[in-house]
């Protein structure tokens, strides 16, 4: 990010949101001497499994995909971070690289920031530390929680697991109640996420909007997430 008052204008903001509210004036600025804004186009990379864990990110605009696979290569678990969250926060203190691939789902804007300055600063403001722990703490439930819904034989019950999730990381939620994913998610996304094939996870997707259960236009859903439990 080359032009000042955009950088301005992005420091202000980020200055302003939930994860940087509690540090003390002095201890966001010797944050934000590091500070990095870019953009990156879908599908870009922008770090990969094992790479240094140098750098802690903020999605100012867009969705991150996160995707951690195992040595055989034969089975990921895949994660998102949408706008107004940082990651990554596993590993904080003893990780030295990155435990997952991360990329441009959509078009991003994303800031950064030195992790050692970062962990540096958590270890002397007692409120940021707080929040961590219990950010952290929601991770792991929901982490837990989703891998309980997705141990199952049924296809089809893992991709209605995935709708849930992908609606609980991507979704607005509408007047009526419904979840709105308003980012394109293809059919071999959804087939990744629930461990299928796109063959399966479209059968599926067509029942359940035959049912009115779900709505699919334009690779954007839709739906109710009472309806697919």
């Amino acid at each position: 990010m080359n032009n000042k008052s955009d950088f301005d204008k992005y420091r202000s903001f980020i200055r302003q949101q939930p994860e940087f509210r509690a540090f003390r004036s002095e201890e966001f600025n010797q944050l934000a001497a590091s500070l990095q804004v870019k953009s990156f186009g879908k599908g870009q990379v922008l770090f990969d499994q094992g790479d240094t864990r140098d750098r802690l990110y903020y999605v100012i605009k867009g969705v991150m995909r996160l995707e951690r696979s195992d040595e055989s290569g034969n089975y990921s678990f895949i994660n998102y971070v949408k706008a107004n969250k940082a990651f990554p926060y596993r590993g904080m203190f003893i990780d030295h690289e990155y435990p997952y691939t991360a990329s441009a789902m959509t078009p991003i804007v994303i800031a950064s920031f030195s992790m050692p300055v970062f962990e540096e600063v958590l270890l002397t403001n007692r409120d940021i530390m707080k929040r961590l722990i219990a950010q952290m703490g929601q991770i792991i439930n929901s982490t837990e929680n989703r891998l309980q819904r997705m141990v199952t034989s049924s296809a089809s019950s893992r991709v209605q697991h995935a709708l849930i999730m992908l609606g609980e990381d991507l979704g607005e939620t509408q007047a009526d109640g419904t979840l709105a994913i308003n980012y394109p998610i293809t059919l071999i996304e959804l087939a990744r996420v629930s461990g299928t094939t796109r063959e399966t996870a479209g059968q599926v997707v067509a029942k359940l909007a035959e049912e009115n259960k779900i709505s699919y236009q334009h690779k954007n859903f839709r739906f109710n997430p009472s309806s697919l439990h």
